[in-house]
């Protein structure tokens, strides 16, 4: 008999383990969820509070024995959820329809969209994915560079983006990036001592921007957005930009790696970010649906 309910405080630490394990293995991959069990739990308390865990997330039992987790993290303001999971043991994938008509029944009215973000290899999301008749917006490659590799990374000059700047950054960011979750006005809101936006200037032109954010606590670092102006491309800036970003990163102690997430099509990108020195570390595919 299987039991699914809603997750409960004193879950916290189970669950996130048990997401932690299962996102280790690229086929049970979701991309923004997390691998590190405390990282997990923090998201969940922290970071999850449109609606909050208790009210989103569900848990499934079979003989006491947790076998599935699946949630929403909502964005109320912007009318979208991220679907977390399903996360269910391999064995037990029975009871994801089950699982999904109950969570669908927690999502608000409000919501009007939902997004899916499993990796390329975790066939059974990809699959319910299209069962469920979700749109297939893009594939996207997830790089990451390495602090053993610290030695190999160019010395460049870094200009942190100042208050002059400010309405050209954010013109840059939300031409480059429409409809992101992020607008660059907001960029610059969420700036504090472990999230940066570096810039290249010439003659009090910006020719470019790359924003970064780090999580010493876990060790993680990730490039968020990088634009260069178009009149400017082609000059080495992106690469100079990708350099100042690593360089500071690195000055964090704790940082182990530094990853960023790209379009698989782009792949002039991805070219430049191994030229830096980024490696290929997996794949995701991204779906929405409306409701």
């Amino acid at each position: 008999m299987v039991n699914i309910s809603l997750m409960i405080e004193e879950e916290i630490k189970s669950v996130s383990a048990f997401i932690s394990e299962l996102n280790q293995n690229e086929h049970s991959h979701i991309g923004y969820c997390g691998k590190d069990s405390v990282e997990i739990a923090n998201s969940m308390i922290e970071d999850i509070t449109d609606i909050p865990y208790n009210k989103s997330f569900l848990t499934a039992y079979e003989h006491d024995e947790l076998i599935g987790v699946l949630g929403f993290d909502a964005d109320l303001e912007g009318n979208c959820a991220e679907i977390w999971g399903p996360f269910i043991k391999e064995n037990k994938w029975d009871i994801v329809t089950s699982m999904w008509k109950e969570m669908s029944e927690l999502i608000p009215d409000k919501i009007s969209s939902i997004s899916l973000f499993p990796n390329k290899k975790n066939n059974r999301v990809v699959k319910l994915a299209n069962d469920l008749s979700f749109n297939k917006h893009s594939e996207q490659t997830i790089l990451d560079f390495s602090r053993t590799r610290k030695s190999e990374i160019e010395d460049v000059s870094i200009v942190e983006l100042s208050e002059v700047y400010f309405r050209d950054m954010i013109r840059l960011h939300d031409d480059n990036f429409p409809h992101t979750y992020i607008s660059g006005k907001q960029i610059i809101d969420r700036r504090n001592e472990f999230r940066k936006v570096f810039i290249i200037e010439n003659n009090n032109d910006l020719c470019g921007y790359i924003y970064v954010e780090a999580e010493p606590a876990y060790g993680e670092a990730s490039i968020e957005f990088f634009a260069v102006k178009e009149t400017e491309r082609g000059k080495g800036i992106g690469r100079q930009l990708l350099l100042a970003a690593l360089s500071w990163l690195f000055t964090i102690n704790n940082i182990k790696s530094i990853r960023l997430c790209v379009n698989s099509n782009n792949q002039k990108a991805i070219n430049l970010y191994k030229k830096v020195g980024f490696q290929h570390l997996h794949d995701l595919c991204f779906f929405t649906k409306e409701l």
